[in-house]
């Protein structure tokens, strides 16, 4: 659709390198994170960041449209604002599932339970893009008032900012607690726990922007905010993920945890279902019922297993690198760990 009267939807003239970069940036970077999924199996945890790094390649194809002079044609606009702003809440996810994983890893320290993270976080997220979307429409309909979409808008900032204070306290406090165990310099709980503190401080970052966007005129007419607060960080996320990827030092399934002693790994059953009816699941996810009632998890049998070093379940082949060696360090009594497949 191309306006008759040669009006330009981007407000500036998109500039022509900046976004032809970040085009090639975001596929180079996805394209790795889609062959490391292949290589370490790891789809169903990091296949989000593929996901949201072909997103940014679609969005930033149709920003190089742009940019060549097409400032009038509506449908390319569009798709390109939409595809560039629903990218980071699906990095947000990733993180979100890698926490989670980590938590299945250490379940005895967990502070709630592995499989609620994603889906709690992740429903959260959901109804925050949902105000996000409904004040997007406020704000661009020059019938409706733009007051209650400028006021949505900061509600729905204030609610993320909340929920990403909550995961960094909830991820901090398990880091806490495995430190208080002597087991927080693992490879797969250090590591991880530190990439994932400073991906969700980039997507902080990048919501605050998002949120002042709207906001301030000032920001949303010129060109460069997006590209240093949305573009830049983002990527520097998604490369980040590239480097410092989960899937090498996490185990290959859900069911081998570390024990006690930060060194041998565990294979045991799963962990107990969650038994409870779906509105008890939805009103209580972290289960603060059952610490009234005095149940304390440690008291299943799972988690006993698990605690006692393998003593009622079948130990694994030990770790070859203690907890306190950092990634790249090998243990003096063996190499380095293989990657190993995420299913």
């Amino acid at each position: 659709m191309t306006n008759p009267y040669g009006y330009n939807f981007w407000i500036y003239v998109p500039n022509k390198g900046a976004a032809i970069f970040f085009l090639f940036a975001f596929f180079i970077s996805a394209a790795i994170h889609f062959w490391q999924c292949y290589r370490y199996k790891s789809v169903r945890v990091t296949g989000l960041f593929v996901v949201s790094g072909f997103l940014y390649v679609v969005g930033f194809a149709f920003r190089v449209n742009g940019a060549f002079g097409n400032y009038d044609e509506l449908g390319p606009y569009v798709v390109s604002v939409a595809l560039i702003y629903v990218s980071p809440p699906l990095l947000s996810l990733a993180n979100y599932d890698i926490l989670g994983r980590i938590f299945y890893y250490v379940p005895y320290l967990s502070p709630m339970a592995p499989g609620k993270v994603l889906s709690t976080f992740g429903f959260l997220s959901m109804i925050i893009e949902g105000i996000n979307g409904v004040a997007a429409s406020f704000i661009a309909n020059p019938k409706s008032n733009p007051t209650i979409g400028s006021a949505l808008m900061w509600a729905a900032l204030a609610l993320q900012i909340a929920i990403i204070v909550s995961f960094v306290v909830i991820a901090g406090y398990f880091h806490r607690r495995c430190a208080q165990a002597g087991i927080a310099g693992a490879r797969g709980i250090h590591d991880n726990l530190i990439t994932l503190y400073v991906s969700v401080g980039l997507i902080l970052i990048r919501t605050i922007y998002r949120g002042v966007e709207h906001s301030v005129k000032a920001v949303i007419s010129t060109e460069w905010p997006f590209y240093v607060f949305e573009a830049t960080l983002m990527l520097i996320n998604m490369f980040m993920w590239n480097i410092r990827h989960p899937a090498p030092y996490l185990p290959a399934d859900i069911t081998t945890y570390l024990s006690r002693d930060g060194v041998t790994e565990v294979k045991g059953p799963e962990l107990p279902k969650d038994t409870r009816p779906l509105v008890a699941k939805v009103l209580d996810p972290w289960r603060m019922t059952d610490l009234c009632r005095g149940r304390d998890k440690s008291k299943d049998k799972v988690y006993q297993g698990v605690e006692q070093g393998g003593n009622e379940f079948a130990p694994s082949a030990p770790v070859s690198l203690r907890p306190m060696y950092s990634r790249g360090e090998d243990h003096p009594q063996g190499p380095e760990r293989r990657p190993r497949e995420l299913v």
